[in-house]
């Protein structure tokens, strides 16, 4: 799912009003900036491995519905 245009622009907004309330240099901005994507970015991962465990749950969940589908039927064709 491509991201949403308008969660982009109020995050670039809040982001550019971030940097103004910081005033300094560009090196003050650039250290600041380094601060908040070593925050954001573990907590994106946790996120991302939390979907992806819950992902393969679902696949194994699927599998396992799948096997028991085909064995069903096999012993449904057994009988007639």
């Amino acid at each position: 799912m491509p991201p949403d245009p308008k969660k982009i622009k109020a995050l670039q907004l809040n982001t550019e009003g971030l940097f103004r309330l910081l005033g300094g240099s560009a090196d003050d901005r650039e250290e600041f900036w380094g601060k908040i994507i070593g925050i954001t970015t573990p907590v994106e991962v946790r996120l991302i491995n939390a979907q992806v465990d819950a992902l393969a749950a679902q696949a194994k969940s699927f599998g396992a519905a799948a096997k028991a589908l085909q064995s069903t039927s096999q012993q449904i064709a057994k009988r007639g």
